[in-house]
Formats: C-alpha cells, structure tokens, sequence
C-alpha cells in the first residue's frame, strides 16, 4: 500500500468507528482487530488466543530477576547475551519514543496509546495490540513481497516486541485496577 492508500483506509477506519461509538454500539459489537480476522476459520488459534486474552494475570505471577551490569562474570551463550543487548536496544527506542510520543511533560509515556484506545473506545491494552497487529501486518507483507517501503524489517521487529511488552504492561494495570475495586 502507498501512503495515500494507508491514510485512506485509516480515514475510513476511524470514520466507521466514530459512527458506531455515535450510535451507542460497545466496540465488542463493531471492532475486529487485523489480528482477530487473521485468525478466521482457523479455531485452534482462536481459542489459543482467547485463552491468553483473557486469563488473569496471577498476583503472584514469577518475574526472571535482572542481570547485573556486570554479567560479564556469568556464563552466558553469545545468542542470549545478543539478546539481552536486544532488549536494552527496546528500553532505550521506549525511553526516546516516550519523549515524542506522550510524555513532554514526563506525567505518561504510554499517553499516545492511552488516547488513542479512548478514543475508539477499547481498553488501552488493546489499543496496544492494535499497534502490534499492524507491524504483524507489515511483517506479512515483507514476507509477501520480500520490501518494505517506509521502515526496514529490523525497526519494524523491535516495534513489535516494543508493543507486546507495553500491552503486557497495559493489560496486567488493567486487571490489577479491576482487583482493586
């Protein structure tokens, strides 16, 4: 798709959704992700992606504790300390984006994601994996076509895991607010 053609379609998108929002339907009756129609007549993706959906987040949920600086000392394979050179490369893309993106006065740096899920009028999580369906999008049409136009394969690969780690965060704020309660 050209520029022209992404914007038309985003045009079109945002048009129905505010029609629908208008006529008091709930974004379950008229929004269906990219994501969600990828996995057409396909149930055991379905229902995988239901399972994982919606499971709470348990409280007592293990986080992997954090290297130290200097981990140099420990025994690790060069593909995962790439790896972990790949993450720090994510936080410092989040902490620069966070600039631009939603946090000029440092008060939320997930802003532009929050506003954007109000405004269609789904839960900020899911505005998230809307963001991640379109790199998985763009990812198929490189797969398709072996190009990409706007953005080279390795920004669009650190985007994703950048939007799946900020709609794991979304989501667990999401059920913890809902605990809360």
């Amino acid at each position: 798709m050209s520029i022209d053609e992404d914007n038309a379609a985003i045009r079109t998108a945002v048009a129905s959704r505010v029609a629908a929002v208008a006529a008091g339907k709930s974004a379950e009756n008229w929004y269906v992700s990219p994501m969600a129609s990828s996995l057409a007549g396909c149930a055991p993706a379905q229902a995988c992606a239901i399972e994982l959906l919606t499971d709470p987040v348990p409280q007592d949920m293990p986080y992997p504790q954090p290297l130290d600086d200097d981990d140099d000392e420990l025994d690790v394979h060069p593909t995962s300390r790439r790896f972990y050179e790949l993450c720090d490369a994510v936080k410092n893309m989040h902490a620069r984006k966070s600039q631009d993106y939603g946090c000029p006065n440092g008060t939320d740096p997930l802003r532009n994601i929050r506003d954007g899920a109000k405004f269609v009028g789904i839960p900020a999580w899911r505005g998230a994996m809307v963001r991640l369906s379109d790199k998985v999008t763009r990812l198929a049409t490189f797969n398709a076509t072996g190009q990409l136009s706007y953005e080279n394969v390795e920004d669009n690969l650190l985007d994703l895991a950048s939007y799946a780690l900020l709609s794991l965060l979304l989501y667990q704020e999401e059920i913890n607010a809902q605990r809360d309660l």
